[in-house]
């Protein structure tokens, strides 16, 4: 019984396909053996294996390829920042040395104006100040981002420092500028010539005998406008014994002015006036021979020549 069954499972069984066509035409047929549909149904099952690997890989390739795609995009766009950036950068530092060279130049003129050395000597220049250092790069790799990142530091830190010396400079203007504003420098009236010195001179009403003259007489034509002789405010406006018509001005830094035998006065107590301002006009006044302008420049309480700071 046993060999029977082997013999039995063994048979390769023979099937028939049979095709039959319309219209009368002889019908075909097609006969195979079952080992033949297994061979197919192996050879087909390994075909599909195969064109699953191929796509697998294809879509593998493809999935690879598009990765790649994007980072090298993403790589074109973070270097185009990166280039941009450094654009920016760069523009950036070339501005602020320039704003530093126009600083250097500012201060380089202020300290002029001021009298003060603009480039001092090599052994009195504070180096604090600099830190410019360089030099090739050698073997060490620099990045221009640092570079330009050190060039921004250092800039603002010197500009900082420059600004700060400028507004200690501009305040030492301003204080020269006030001071010689308050100075007593300017020949107050329109014309005119001197008549009398400061100081001891003889007695102008007798013509003999010493007198003290605490100003200077300026002789001038009656009415010629008298100017303030720097800036200030009007102590006093009206008439003042022998003086006449008289103004005088406190300016501040120690000075003082004093003008008398005006004919008339063009300002008032408490105002203030700025140098060259006309306060009067020329007169006769109080004791007087004749049209004149009484000047006295009066500094820290003290009676002094006004020719000595007249420019």
């Amino acid at each position: 019984m046993e060999p029977l069954k082997r013999q039995q499972r063994k048979v390769d069984n023979e099937y028939t396909i049979m095709f039959i066509p319309h219209r009368g035409k002889e019908p075909k047929s097609f006969s195979f053996r079952a080992s033949l549909l297994k061979k197919i149904g192996i050879v087909c099952g390994i075909m599909l294996l195969i064109g699953i690997g191929i796509a697998a890989k294809s879509s593998m390739v493809v999935y690879q390829a598009h990765q790649e795609q994007n980072e090298l995009i993403a790589y074109r766009n973070d270097k185009a920042a990166q280039e941009q950036k450094l654009a920016d950068l760069q523009k950036e530092n070339e501005k602020m040395q320039q704003e530093m060279a126009e600083l250097s130049a500012l201060e380089n003129e202020v300290r002029k104006a001021l009298g003060t050395s603009a480039q001092p000597s090599r052994g009195s220049i504070d180096r604090s100040q600099y830190m410019g250092q360089g030099g090739p790069a050698g073997a060490a790799k620099i990045e221009m981002m640092d570079v330009y990142a050190a060039q921004a530091k250092n800039l603002q830190s010197e500009m900082q420092q420059k600004k700060e010396s400028l507004n200690v400079l501009l305040q030492q203007l301003n204080e020269r500028n006030a001071r010689l504003n308050a100075t007593p420098d300017i020949w107050p009236t329109a014309g005119g010539t001197i008549t009398s010195r400061f100081g001891g001179r003889t007695n102008p009403f007798s013509g003999t005998g010493y007198d003290y003259h605490p100003g200077i007489d300026i002789g001038n034509d009656y009415g010629a406008p008298v100017y303030a002789g720097a800036d200030g405010y009007v102590e006093y406006a009206g008439w003042y014994s022998g003086y006449g018509r008289y103004v005088k001005i406190e300016h501040g830094y120690g000075y003082e002015t004093a003008y008398g035998h005006m004919s008339s006065i063009a300002v008032s107590d408490g105002q203030y006036v700025k140098k060259g301002e006309i306060i009067g006009y020329v007169g006769s006044s109080g004791y007087s021979t004749g049209p004149h302008l009484h000047y006295e420049v009066i500094i820290n309480g003290q009676d002094s020549d006004p020719l000595e700071l007249m420019r």
